[in-house]
């Protein structure tokens, strides 16, 4: 079987967060069961460019990667090259694999395919969601063109919440639901708090983006205990935003309890998660959240914002606590959570092995190969 993914960005370029990650780790598990897996991209990597050879096949974990130069260094991803090398070669996959949405790589394999009649597969990884769409030009060009591009796709969503959001997109659209492929440490130490002990470690661990909620998270701590919590930040330091939200803290009086780390990774993610008591993530929208999955598999609890797209498995499961995404519910449920030293315990005993039963990757990637009708 040959598959060809379509993505406007790939590894190494990291700093573009989780579908990074997603994409790959799909690319490379459905290599690991025996297909033919290729993968088309840009080179863009923020706003330089990957050093990479342009356009030749390149073994990357067992998938084959070809970069195309883009002629546009912001978030439109323009390639005529890949474009055209799309155009040429879609018909020789048996499926052809389009991530992401609103940039000109998506937009034109859409058409691409849709010209030579090829029924793609199109994850838009959140970017099909009502945060993402709220602006007037996003929701014309939609309503007129995006649906007519999609019409005849079989759309992907990576959980029920993104799924009910596509369908409101795409009246009469039926998406399949398929979770990303995550990968989890084997070995963990697992530990229950003590009744009483304080604070509470809290961990917010994601990019430091608008879209976050870092600045909701912010104003809710505010209305908290002082002595009662400390919050440790990992994420990409030196950006704007960030810097913002350093001053917002310095404002609300936190400064002396709020520890900005910069990015985490490796060995040393897997013990901060682990050392944690709370991972708090108050997105406004995720279409997924892999984050989440990984701190319950070291058996750290969650708080989540309902706009998260896994916040309907953490409520099945009573992995945690769901919130709107505003200061004053999420005060409000960290008190709760904070206060309820029994459930954590609770949590950190059950949910490693519940995780990794219900998100192994061998099992997860034999649901896209049946999505994909293979």
């Amino acid at each position: 079987m040959r598959i060809l993914h379509i993505t406007p960005s790939y590894k190494p370029a990291y700093q573009y967060g989780g579908p990074i990650i997603s994409v790959s780790r799909l690319a490379e598990e459905q290599a690991r069961v025996g297909a033919e897996v290729w993968v088309y991209a840009t080179t863009a990597n923020g706003a330089g460019e990957l050093d990479v050879p342009l356009a030749v096949p390149q073994e990357m974990d067992g998938v084959r990667v070809r970069f195309f130069r883009r002629w546009t260094g912001d978030h439109g991803h323009f390639s005529p090259a890949l474009l055209w090398a799309v155009w040429r070669d879609a018909r020789t996959f048996q499926v052809v694999h389009i991530h992401s949405w609103w940039n000109w790589v998506a937009f034109g394999a859409a058409l691409v395919c849709r010209l030579r009649g090829i029924r793609a597969v199109v994850s838009p990884r959140g970017m099909l969601s009502p945060y993402t769409v709220r602006g007037r030009l996003r929701r014309i060009f939609q309503k007129n063109i995006g649906r007519w591009l999609l019409r005849n796709t079989l759309l992907h969503a990576t959980s029920e919440q993104e799924s009910l959001e596509l369908q409101a997109l795409n009246p009469g659209c039926m998406p399949a639901v398929v979770p990303n492929i995550v990968y989890l440490p084997e070995h963990i130490r697992i530990e229950n708090q003590p009744a009483g002990e304080a604070p509470v470690q809290l961990l917010f661990l994601s990019r430091i983006d608008p879209k976050k909620g870092m600045d909701v998270l912010l104003r809710a701590l505010a209305g908290l205990d002082a002595g009662a919590w400390l919050l440790r930040v990992g994420g990409a330091a030196g950006t704007d935003y960030q810097k913002k939200m350093e001053a917002l803290a310095i404002h609300l009086g936190l400064a002396d309890r709020v520890c900005w780390l910069g990015w985490v990774q490796g060995a040393a993610k897997w013990d901060l998660l682990a050392q944690s008591d709370l991972f708090v993530l108050p997105s406004h929208n995720e279409n997924f959240a892999v984050a989440v999955l990984e701190a319950l598999a070291v058996g750290t609890p969650v708080v989540v914002g309902k706009q998260v797209g896994l916040h309907r498995y953490v409520a099945k499961n009573d992995f945690g606590w769901s919130t709107n995404p505003t200061p004053e519910a999420l005060c409000q449920t960290l008190k709760t959570a904070i206060a309820d030293v029994e459930k954590r315990n609770r949590i950190r005993r059950t949910a490693p092995a519940r995780v990794r039963a219900d998100f192994e990757p061998a099992q997860v990637v034999r649901l896209y190969l049946e999505m994909y009708g293979l």
